[in-house]
């Protein structure tokens, strides 16, 4: 499934241009690195047959509140006119982000980049994919419309990269950054998933519904499906 990370991210990538504060020690550029993480509770989708225009349908949630993302790179390139001069850089080694607070580790939030004038900029991430493992965990709770809770476990592995790119003029001065804002919401990834799916699902040993390519695969699909409109890109300066 070629570029199934686009897919999974709900993903808004802004780089714009902005001059650094008077307390920054170093007039060397920067490409920041933010990533967004939404912890906040979102509802479930009540079958619209249910549905009645004379009364309220009661409806289940979802609640992600920890796990990780696993990059095994991230990449830097500019090309100048002609692509006479093209300045690359690459980061390798696996960068394990908290889906909690959207801190890497190690940090790459903060990553020095050469001036100059650029006609086309490049960012890509890729997930990391060298073992077994699932590189995307998060785990959370599904409340079920008569209140009962139930725990999830979201599991995703792929190896798949991406990347957006920016053609026409981009300079970075001394004194400026870029910055790369990332944005990994699963309100989005789950848009399309009822409370009648989530309630036939099945556990795990350990009472955990487990969505993943080889558990409740439905709704791991149904999922994957919805995740065609979860990402925008927006690339500026």
């Amino acid at each position: 499934m070629k570029h199934l990370f686009s897919k999974l991210v709900a993903l808004t990538l802004l780089v714009s241009i902005f001059a650094c504060s008077d307390e920054d020690s170093s007039n060397s550029p920067k490409l920041s690195v933010n990533f967004n993480t939404v912890v906040a509770p979102f509802d479930a989708v009540a079958e619209s047959k249910t549905m009645t225009t004379t009364s309220a349908v009661a409806t289940g949630s979802f609640l992600f509140s920890d796990g990780f993302i696993t990059l095994s790179a991230l990449e830097y390139e500019a090309e100048t006119e002609n692509d006479s001069t093209s300045v690359e850089f690459e980061l390798e080694g696996a960068v394990r982000i908290d889906f909690a607070t959207g801190i890497p580790s190690p940090d790459i939030r903060s990553i020095n980049i050469p001036t100059g004038t650029y006609q086309a900029v490049e960012v890509e991430v890729e997930l990391y994919d060298e073992t077994d493992e699932p590189s995307v965990v998060i785990n959370g709770t599904y409340t079920a419309p008569d209140a009962e809770m139930h725990p999830v476990r979201f599991e995703f592995n792929s190896g798949e990269t991406f990347e957006v790119e920016r053609e026409g003029t981009v300079v970075i001065a001394e004194g400026q950054s870029a910055l790369a804002e990332i944005t990994f919401d699963p309100s989005v990834w789950f848009a399309g998933v009822t409370d009648e799916i989530m309630l036939g699902a099945n556990k795990n040993a350990e009472g955990v519904i487990v969505i993943s390519e080889t558990q409740n695969t439905e709704i791991f699909n149904i999922v994957a499906d919805g995740l065609d409109l979860a990402t925008d890109f927006e690339f500026s300066n």
